[in-house]
């Protein structure tokens, strides 16, 4: 399994990679507060965390666990030193920064690609409107970056308890060591983890459920099927093709985002909530994307630049680009 070690660069693209870090999470962080998708949620949660808090841990320790317990606290740390408006200002800023500092920063021969993802609106709206989510991803990014054991486990452990998309992809990650471990072959690697994705797929909402995880009492995520079209399950087919084509030894150095691949696509039109999952590790697959070579590395460009555009296309004229509070209404 290929760790996603970011390469060293010079000290002046270091400079670089922290200045347009910093004017992206700058920029999130002066959105409207109120003028997006879920905010209002997201200011309760800075209001009244400590009161969940208490309602989790009175009931039981599945449910603590499974109800992202870091993320309340998060929240109540930073209500007593800050306004609700002001939190969300905070963690928007952080997680928006940190991530895509990570990003930016880990391979500088692919900077114009690096830019392109991190502007994509499925990676973009983690710190728009899914602010747990994104948070989420900084601490597991910030775990998959350290050379440090102790602290890449603790990263990667908290993940989950800020968003629970983060037990799928903690799994994911937990079954690429064993694999590399046990020497497990490639052609075994996909068999086992497509099993996983069928079994997670069909008892995903069952097992949150039984654990007192709220998404599995949600009528909402229970009703709500893949919530796809279709044409997000054919473009990540093709995707996967070409991520596949490239060989073994490819696949073998970075099988953790082929398995991101193989459980997204195996649970698409069984998993409510496979495409919140498939975000939280999406950005892991694009990264391991880039080095793929010869015809595959330009059919993956392509892939990059239609993706982008088909995603940004129908947002463009939409109040907040599609995210702003209007839009729900």
């Amino acid at each position: 399994m290929k760790l996603l070690i970011p390469t060293e660069g010079s000290y002046g693209y270091k400079a670089m990679c922290l200045a347009l870090a910093g004017i992206y999470a700058w920029f999130l962080m002066g959105l409207d507060v109120d003028g997006y998708i879920d905010r209002m949620n997201y200011l309760l949660y800075a209001k009244h965390s400590d009161e969940i808090f208490d309602m989790y841990a009175a009931s039981s320790l599945k449910a603590f666990i499974t109800n992202e317990p870091v993320w309340l606290l998060l929240n109540i740390w930073a209500s007593k030193h800050f306004s609700p408006e002001d939190t969300l200002r905070i963690i928007i800023f952080f997680s928006s920064f940190l991530t895509s500092f990570l990003v930016l920063r880990s391979y500088p021969k692919y900077a114009f690609f690096l830019v392109l993802f991190i502007l994509m609106p499925q990676v973009l709206k983690n710190n728009i409107i899914h602010l747990r989510q994104g948070v989420g991803i900084t601490l597991f990014f910030l775990g998959w970056w350290y050379r440090y054991l102790p602290l890449r486990i603790l990263f990667i452990g908290l993940a989950p308890l800020v968003h629970a998309s983060f037990f799928f992809i903690d799994a994911l990650f937990l079954l690429n060591i064993a694999f590399s471990t046990f020497r497990i072959s490639t052609v075994w690697r996909m068999v086992y983890t497509l099993g996983v994705g069928i079994v997670l797929g069909a008892l995903g909402i069952w097992l949150a459920g039984a654990l007192g995880a709220r998404q599995g009492g949600s009528e909402e995520y229970s009703a709500m099927g893949s919530g796809g079209s279709g044409l997000a399950f054919l473009f990540w087919v093709v995707f996967s093709v070409i991520f596949f084509m490239e060989g073994k030894s490819f696949l073998r150095n970075n099988f953790f985002a082929a398995s991101i691949l193989v459980f997204y696509l195996s649970t698409y039109f069984l998993l409510p909530v496979t495409a919140r999952v498939f975000e939280s590790g999406m950005l892991v697959v694009l990264l391991a994307s880039l080095g793929l070579t010869y015809w595959r590395r330009y059919a993956a460009y392509a892939l990059y630049a239609f993706y982008f555009c088909m995603q940004w296309y129908p947002l463009f004229g939409l109040p907040g680009y599609g995210w702003g509070a209007e839009s729900a209404i």
